[in-house]
């Protein structure tokens, strides 16, 4: 009730400050209070590696009823020009080597990787105040592992990725539509197996820096940052299998 309650209450701030200002760029009334479920203690890590680290945050939050979607993340491209482009996509796999994803080689994010292999993700869970940020490149998986995959996702998935050539322009959407109904009629069961598709696959994230953000009251938020290059700071300390951490200014 004090949920909804304040929710309202900032809601008639918002608009009263367009109606007043007349912009529609004003957010100034917009703004929450973090206070994470258990801060994180920056001094005693449960481990000085990132990507454990990541395992015991993904967990905990991929077991909360609050977040639906935990392993949905933002992935920042980058094209020959240094053009950058994002999009939501999902995390689909992550272990000591890196984080790993599914999509379409030809689409625009598979050309952008193509020329260059440097790539961003964001994992970003409200209920918990928190939020993981990753640097690294990129590199194709095994036409094993996105088999692998691909004949895991359900049937009308792997009906979509072979219907749709990604990020190209259609004629109308209804062409989409009739191309996946004629695909329905070739492989009309479960049972049927779907050819993968030689333009659709994965990527492994080579991480080179991985922080770890935690939102805190007044915004002195803590930020946790492990990178493979040793930053030269007598702060920075020494983690494990070749990792090197610090504690950044929010």
């Amino acid at each position: 009730m004090n949920l909804m309650r304040n929710l309202l209450i900032r809601t008639k701030t918002f608009v009263k400050t367009l109606s007043t200002a007349g912009k529609m760029d004003d957010m100034s009334a917009f703004r929450i209070s973090y206070n994470p479920k258990e801060p994180m203690d920056i001094d005693n890590l449960p481990s000085k590696d990132p990507m454990e680290l990541f395992d015991l945050w993904f967990k905990e939050i991929s077991s909360s009823e609050e977040v639906r979607e935990p392993n949905a993340m933002t992935l920042a491209t980058c094209n020959r020009k240094c053009e950058p482009s994002a999009r939501m996509v999902l995390l689909k796999g992550y272990d000591s080597a890196g984080f790993r994803f599914f999509t379409d080689y030809d689409g625009r994010k598979g050309q952008e990787l193509a020329e260059n292999s440097n790539v961003a993700l964001v994992l970003y869970w409200r209920p918990f105040h928190r939020q993981v940020r990753v640097e690294g490149t990129t590199e194709k998986l095994s036409p094993e592992e996105c088999d692998q995959y691909f004949h895991s996702r359900p049937h009308g998935s792997q009906l979509a990725a072979s219907a749709s050539n990604q990020s190209t322009i259609l004629p109308s959407y209804q062409v989409l539509i009739d191309k996946y109904a004629q695909l329905q009629e070739q492989y009309p069961t479960d049972s049927d197996v779907v050819p993968r598709p030689q333009n659709w696959g994965g990527y492994l994230v080579k991480p080179k820096a991985v922080e770890f953000w935690e939102g805190h009251t007044n915004r002195l938020h803590r930020r946790l940052l492990f990178s493979r290059e040793k930053p030269d700071d007598e702060h920075v300390k020494a983690g494990l299998n070749g990792w090197h951490y610090c504690v950044l200014s929010p």
